[in-house]
This record gives structure tokens, C-alpha cells and sequence, in this order.
């Protein structure tokens, strides 16, 4: 045995835990063997994870399969985002042990693979490993014309890959194995990526081995071929449709990634594939062809057609959106951290999205973005008063370097409130900072110029509770103005800047029955929903944690702060629309507001009402929507330059003074090059919209274990 180093941070491995993640009753035959395999191996201080993914009858069928077993086993429930990051999540969280070794459900471990585990990671410098992946096919293997190059088409090994002991990027998900502490320190799986259910998308654990890099710079992430797995290949995977379907998918799941960790670390393995194993392969295939192998010819041409779907893939996601991925019950949505909702289609819209229920009893996190105004003591003291328990209430102070905010909150002695600092200046940045540390499983936001009345949240939870559908991802309020409102305080607030009305709107792509008997379906105007405005304002706006990784947060280009000095609240809410997902607005959610009462502040905001929203209009007009809102800017310019014109209350208020509504206008031409500017403000930051840090920007702090949720994370939305 190796001695470890003087300064190992693990000098002893005493325990591993496997995890076994699935989703599907169909493979309970390949899944017994998979386990027997493992607990075959198990020693007396590990473990074995199964976690079944939102199939609560899998779940029962696996307790009893295991339930007589000689070994220490575990049965749960994916209780994060469907799909395999998710389950995979779920797994880590349950893990005590020193190791955590991934298999997948259709891989069965070879005699040996565990103790090869415990051998590599006797080396103090290995952070992870990835195993040998032999394919398994069904029948009489391999079609004659897949070509060798491409078995990570199917999960495995391919010509071209690391030899055992070399130092790779990211292990092949299939087999491999983890020191829990620091997979725990990077957030675990991004949600965004990674397989679901039968859907070929993937790079979760891509992103794994380079945050893994970059977290731990003196780490190493090796193959190891000893630690083998035979996986199966169904004959389902075994035709040209899959191999093409994988392959753009592979493409998506590229895009995402180059924007989650930029396009050195995302494609520094894929480069010297293209570059090297590709035409080599081409080169070797023609080869055989010249020695009478006709089938060689199909090789060349399948791999080629290969490259070029994997291509064409991540270019049609870098314009518009990223690979399709989980919701909690399954349905497809985009990415998150830089993806963006999927497009509606021809026929109404993508499928509504679902969510898990709520009980009633969920935490929920109030985020209250600050730069120390005085008004901020009365709505942390409202938000406090509120009659819904469990609460968490997170002050996101702007402006740290000032000390105000602390010195107005220094009176203020309650567990559940907390401040975190951000110093990037924008209420983007700042609402995305609470998003970060929430632990609620629902997220409500308000302003230090608000005050929420005392049952906000319940009604808020009231909501989602009551939603038998599980389709409404957010909830809006009613904003009005305090008691002794002055002349110029009543215009605004009979402009109905923030006051949406007294009915109970349900805003989505396609109304749902239950929706509409509940309250009104919200008017699809021509140009829903991509003014947005109607749906609600971001000082009185709650979200299902979960829908985040699907819709994104608040992009760091928009909003008060920024260039463009608004629209984030726009962009959000169009995204949860525009992913499938229903906004319930409830008149009886109220929040007051203390709007501005002088008039130069005013003319502030009505400029900046106008650049918000057309700096949010040209996000989506670079994004895969742009084409969908291009034809309808005549009828956007005319509702904006002639008064009377139908749609004119889409773009302006017709009950403010002239002078305003010029201001406003003025403010709508503006905001394109506002957001331009927004947009490199923001480079080196972050990636546009995502939250997340970019390359060469500061790192974040690492996520405590507890707060191990990647919904919960900073995520991406529009392009």
C-alpha cells in the first residue's frame, strides 16, 4: 500500500457509497444485475443508494427486490429536478461515505471494479475516476456501420479515448466514482444537463470534471480501466435514428456548456477529437474499404453525417436556447444557466410544464434587494409580521461597502433574517444573489420601498397549494399605493404602473380548465407575452424554486442598476411563460408601494420604463424568438407613435402627462443600445443572464453542503 502524502486531506478511504440511479420498470432485469453485482463487492463500512426517479411504483418494486439482500442498502426518491442529474443529486445527498461511485441502471459492475476504486483513490491528488465502459450489445452487436469512434453515442468507450492512468477532463457517467466532500463543495449535478428518461441529452458530468478543475486546481480526474462496467446496449439505440438523435442533442448539450463554462474548457477535449481521432478514423476506414470491407464506406459516411449533426446541434442552440431537459414530473423544458424556454410551437405553445405539490407548510425565502434606504427597515418589519411560518427573510445589500444597510438593520434581532452581500452593482445581480442563498422551496421577492400586508406569503402559498394542475410556476400580486396618496402619487397610481386589477388572472400559453374556473385566463393580446408588462412587477413576484433551472433567474443585463434600468422582471416573467409554465395573479397578494411623489423622479422612471422594456424586447429579438416578434414590430411602432392606435396600452400610458409619455418613448428607442451596453458591462462578470461567474471573474463562494439544491442555484434564461 502507498503512503499517502504528509499533507493528504484524506489519508485514510474508509467507506464508498454506490449510487444506482432509474426511472423505469423496464429495465428491472438489467437492474437486478447491476445490483448483484455491486453488493457481490460491497465491504462492511459502505453502501448502496438506489434512487428511483419520480416512479413511486419502481420505488416499491426495488424495496423489495433489496429488501432481503446482505448488504446495506438504501431505496429513495428523487425528490430534485426528473432526470439523471437530479436522481444523481438526490443519491449524493444521502451520502455519509467517503466515495461515491455512479453507475448507471443498465451497467453491470465487472468482478474487481470496486477494489480498483479503493486502489486509485489511494492517491491523494485523484478527485474522481472514470472507468472502462464496455458495450454490451443486444443481438449480434455492433451494426456494420457504426463506426468505433462513436461509442459515447451509446454511453461507452470509443476508439480515441485516454489509456488507463491518464489524466482525462470528465469521466464517462456509466462508471464512475467521486470524493463526496469535494462534489458536495461544487453544487453536485447541474440540473440543466444530463439524460431523462429516454431523452439523449447529457455533459453533467462534463461540467463535473471541469468545476471539479477549477475548484481544485492541484487535482486530478484519471481513467482507470480496472473499475469496469458492461453496459447494455438495447437494440432501440443499435439504429441510424437514435445515432443522429444523440448526436444533436450531444450538440445542445455542448452549447449549454460553453456558456455555463466557457468554450476553452467546454470543447478542449471535442477539439482534439475533431482534430485527431476523427481523421484517423477516416483514414483507417477508407483503408479497410480499399481492402474489399464495403461496409467501411457506411462507417466513413455514419461518422461523418455524425460530426456534422453534433455541429449543427450546438450552433441551433447558441441562437436559440439550449438542449431540452427535466422538469420535476418529467416534461421538457430548456436549460438552465445560460439555455432559455422552449419556443412555443405552431400549435399553441410547448406542453405545460408540471411541478411537484406543495403542502402548505413549505419554507419560503423572501428576498429583498437593498442599497440602505431608510424604507427598508418598515419592509423588513412587514416581511417579519407575516402570518405564514416556516420564513426566511434575505437582505441582498447592494451597496456593502456603504455599511448602511447593516446599520439599518442593527435593531433587528430574528433568526430567520440574514444579509448577504453583493457587490456587482444591479437589482439583477442582487435578486439573483438571494436566489443563491434561498433554501425555500418557494422564492417571493420584494423592494425596500415596499411593505407586504401581513398574509402576502400565505396567500402566496395559498396559491400553489391550490393548484391541482401543478402548472403555475410564479405568482403575482396586486402593488398599490399607501394611505394619503399625494396628486402626483394618485396619477401613478391610476396609470396602473404596478396595479394590475382586482380580478384573479391565470396567465399561460395554453389556459387550463382549472384555471379558468378559478379566475379569469389572461387576454393573449397580439403581442402576448412578449410585452410581458401585464403579468405582473418584480416587487411583488413569488417563484416555484424548481422552475429555475428551466427558466432562468434574473438576467444581470437588465434592470434598475444596470444601462437599461429595468425590464428583469419582464424578461422572468416571459420566460416562465414562454416555458410552459402559468402565472397566477392574485389581487389579494398586496404589497404597498411607495411611489415617487416629485416630479423629477418620475420623469426617471418613465425613461426608464421605456428602455426596460425595449431593452428586454431586444434580448428576445437576438434570441430564437426574434423571428416570432420581428413581424410584429409595425404594429409595436404603431401602437407606440400613434395615439389611439389598438394595442397602444401594450407601450404606453395614455392617462400620463405628455411630457412623460415622450419620456417613455424617448426611453424605447434607447434601450436597444442600453442593452448593448449591458451586455459588456456584464462581460468577464458573468455569462449574460445567468448568474453564474465567467471566466476569469471572481469565483462564488463554494454552496454548504445543506444548501445542496442546483434549483435553488443561479441558472440562465433567454439568449
Amino acid at each position: 500500500m502507498t503512503s499517502p502524502h504528509p499533507h493528504d486531506p484524506h489519508p485514510h478511504v474508509h467507506s464508498m457509497c454506490v449510487v444506482i440511479c432509474c426511472y423505469t420498470d423496464d429495465r428491472m432485469a438489467l437492474l437486478t444485475r447491476a445490483i448483484d453485482a455491486v453488493t457481490s463487492q460491497l465491504c462492511p463500512a459502505d453502501r448502496l443508494v438506489v434512487v428511483t426517479d419520480h416512479n413511486d411504483v419502481l420505488g416499491d418494486r426495488v424495496t423489495t427486490l433489496v429488501r432481503d439482500l446482505p448488504a446495506r442498502i438504501d431505496v429513495v426518491l428523487n425528490g430534485q429536478t426528473r432526470g439523471l442529474s437530479g436522481a444523481r443529486n438526490s443519491g449524493l445527498r444521502c451520502a455519509t461515505e467517503d466515495l461515491v461511485v455512479f453507475l448507471d441502471d443498465d451497467a453491470v459492475l465487472r468482478p474487481g471494479g470496486l477494489a480498483e476504486v479503493r486502489r486509485a483513490f489511494r492517491d491523494p491528488s485523484i478527485l474522481a475516476i472514470g472507468g472502462r465502459v464496455e458495450a454490451a450489445w443486444s443481438g449480434t452487436g455492433a451494426p456494420g456501420w457504426f463506426p468505433d469512434e462513436f461509442g459515447w453515442v451509446v454511453g461507452c468507450d470509443y476508439r480515441g479515448i485516454a489509456p488507463d492512468g491518464a489524466d482525462i477532463r470528465n469521466p464517462i457517467g456509466a462508471a464512475m466514482a467521486v470524493r463526496r466532500a469535494e462534489l458536495v463543495e461544487i453544487g453536485g449535478f447541474a440540473g440543466e444537463l444530463g439524460r431523462v428518461g429516454d431523452l439523449p441529452v447529457g455533459c453533467e458530468e462534463t461540467l463535473m470534471g471541469i468545476e471539479l478543475h477549477r475548484r481544485f486546481t492541484d487535482g486530478r480526474i484519471v481513467r482507470r480501466t480496472g473499475f469496469a462496467v458492461d453496459h447494455s446496449v438495447t437494440e432501440s439505440r443499435a439504429t441510424l435514428r437514435y445515432f443522429l438523435r444523440r448526436c444533436l442533442h450531444e450538440g445542445r448539450s455542448k452549447a449549454v456548456l460553453r456558456r455555463m463554462a466557457g468554450a476553452t474548457d467546454a470543447f478542449s477535449a471535442e477539439t482534439s477529437y475533431v482534430l485527431r481521432t476523427i481523421p484517423t478514423g477516416v483514414l483507417r476506414y477508407l483503408a479497410q474499404l480499399l481492402r474489399g470491407d464495403l461496409g467501411a464506406l457506411a462507417r466513413v459516411l455514419v461518422m461523418v453525417l455524425g460530426v456534422a449533426v453534433t455541429a449543427v446541434g450546438t450552433v441551433s442552440a447558441r441562437r436559440g436556447g439550449g438542449p431540452v431537459v427535466a422538469r420535476r414530473d418529467g416534461g421538457p423544458v430548456s436549460a438552465r444557466r445560460g439555455g432559455g424556454p422552449v419556443s412555443a410551437r405552431r400549435g399553441g405553445g410547448p406542453a405545460p410544464a408540471t411541478r411537484a405539490p406543495f403542502t402548505g407548510s413549505d419554507l419560503v425565502s423572501v428576498v429583498i434587494p437593498t442599497i440602505g434606504r431608510d424604507l427598508l427597515a418598515g419592509t423588513v418589519k412587514a416581511v417579519l409580521a407575516q402570518h405564514h411560518s416556516p420564513l426566511e427573510v434575505i437582505v441582498v445589500d447592494n451597496r456593502p461597502a456603504s455599511g448602511r444597510t447593516r446599520q439599518i438593520l442593527d435593531d433587528f434581532d430574528d433568526p430567520r433574517l440574514r444579509v448577504v452581500d453583493e457587490s456587482f452593482p444591479g437589482i439583477s445581480a442582487a435578486r439573483n444573489a438571494g436566489i443563491a442563498a434561498a433554501t425555500g422551496r418557494i422564492i417571493a421577492f420584494t423592494d425596500d420601498d415596499a411593505q407586504p400586508r401581513p398574509d402576502w406569503v400565505s396567500t402566496i402559498v395559498e396559491t400553489f397549494v391550490r393548484d391541482s394542475t401543478g402548472t403555475i410556476g410564479a405568482v403575482t400580486g396586486r402593488v398599490m399605493g399607501v394611505e394619503s396618496l399625494t396628486e402626483l402619487q394618485q396619477m401613478f397610481e391610476d396609470a396602473r404602473v404596478f396595479d394590475k386589477g382586482e380580478d384573479l388572472t391565470v396567465w399561460s400559453l395554453r389556459p387550463h380548465p382549472t384555471h379558468v374556473a378559478a379566475g379569469v385566463a389572461g387576454e393573449h393580446n397580439f403581442f402576448f407575452p412578449y410585452t410581458a408588462g401585464q403579468l405582473g412587477s418584480g416587487n411583488n413576484l413569488a417563484l416555484a424554486a424548481e422552475i429555475l433551472p428551466h427558466t432562468g433567474v434574473f438576467d444581470e443585463r437588465l434592470g434598475t442598476g444596470t444601462p437599461s434600468r429595468g425590464g428583469e422582471d419582464l424578461d422572468l416573467m416571459r420566460s416562465v411563460i414562454l416555458a410552459g409554465w402559468a402565472i397566477a395573479y392574485r389581487p389579494d397578494a398586496v404589497v404597498t408601494h411607495y411611489h415617487r411623489d416629485n416630479m423629477a423622479e418620475l420623469r426617471t422612471q418613465s425613461y426608464g420604463y421605456g428602455t426596460g422594456m425595449s431593452a428586454s424586447l431586444t434580448k428576445l429579438a437576438l434570441s430564437r424568438h426574434g423571428l416570432a416578434l420581428a413581424w410584429r414590430i409595425p404594429a409595436g411602432l404603431r401602437a407606440l407613435l400613434v395615439p389611439g392606435s389598438e394595442n397602444v396600452s401594450a407601450f404606453a400610458r395614455e392617462q400620463w402627462p405628455d411630457e412623460l409619455r415622450r419620456l417613455e418613448r424617448r426611453g424605447y428607442f434607447a434601450g436597444p443600445v442600453l442593452f448593448l451596453r449591458g451586455h459588456r458591462r456584464c462581460r468577464g462578470r458573468a455569462m449574460p443572464g445567468t448568474g453564474v461567474r465567467g471566466p476569469g471573474a471572481p469565483q462564488p463562494e463554494a454552496p454548504r453542503p445543506e444548501a445542496l439544491r442546483p434549483e435553488a442555484l443561479p441558472t440562465g434564461s433567454l439568449e
